[in-house]
């Protein structure tokens, strides 16, 4: 039961960890200019799940991705989760893990811009090298490939989705199983500083398992031209999702 409910966050964890952070699930095709550095961090993460009268509990601080460009159009990024902790609970039993996570390689082409219309797309290959302790995670390398396109809508409106196709370590631990994630996100200025957006993710395995989706919104906060806080909240609206997912993010460009 306890895996079952791990597999359960794999759309508002699995999508989070894959990028481990950004300004929401959906991420843009903006690249790092070369010289330059941006700090994406997920502060805090809580995941709450039940189940068949049982509970998960996830917390993350401090998912981090370090991003700088190598040319105009390309960029590297390296990723760390600096704590993991999980706790499930059924009954009287009670199993706790905690830990650092895994560290992750990705690098992003964007391969199409067009300044006139707003609208962009690129490619992010990643990979993840299994570093975790603390049991909070599998001791595979995974990886998959990330599809992301952006356009400007009319009213000030900014549409972002990603396609996403991860291999990850199957439940017998004799091969690897491909999952299909899409996600995309609305945002549009209130005012100069603030902006309020809504985003939608789905998840599916290769398998036999079932559709996983949630729906969430969140606000971000801009104390510079470089620096801003993102508060989003998510709510799983199938069966197998995870129930809720409340995330703070710092992001932090130099």
């Amino acid at each position: 039961m306890y895996g079952v409910l791990q597999r359960n966050l794999l759309v508002l964890t699995v999508l989070t960890v894959s990028r481990v952070a950004s300004a929401q699930i959906t991420e843009t095709p903006v690249t790092v200019a070369p010289g330059r550095f941006l700090l994406e961090m997920d502060a805090i993460s809580l995941t709450l799940d039940r189940a068949d009268g049982a509970r998960y509990t996830a917390l993350g601080a401090a998912s981090t991705f370090l991003s700088t460009g190598l040319a105009q159009h390309w960029d590297i990024q390296v990723g760390a989760e600096l704590f993991i902790s999980q706790k499930y609970e059924a009954g009287s039993f009670e199993d706790r893990h905690s830990g650092i996570g895994d560290v992750y390689l990705r690098t992003k082409w964007r391969f199409l811009d067009d300044p006139d219309t707003g609208t962009a797309a690129a490619v992010i290959p990643f990979v993840k090298i299994p570093t975790n302790s603390g049991q909070v995670g599998n001791r595979a390398v995974e990886g998959g490939v990330i599809v992301l396109c952006s356009a400007r809508l009319i009213g000030g409106v900014d549409l972002a989705a990603m396609v996403e196709l991860d291999f990850l370590r199957n439940d017998a631990e004799d091969g690897h199983d491909a999952h299909w994630y899409a996600s995309v996100s609305l945002t549009r200025p209130v005012t100069k500083r603030v902006g309020l957006y809504a985003e939608a993710a789905v998840g599916k395995s290769s398998g036999a398992g079932p559709v996983e989706s949630v729906l969430g919104g969140g606000v971000t906060v801009a104390l510079s031209d470089n620096t801003w806080w993102d508060v989003a909240v998510y709510r799983g609206i199938s069966n197998d999702a995870a129930d809720w997912n409340q995330v703070i993010r710092y992001n932090w460009g130099f």
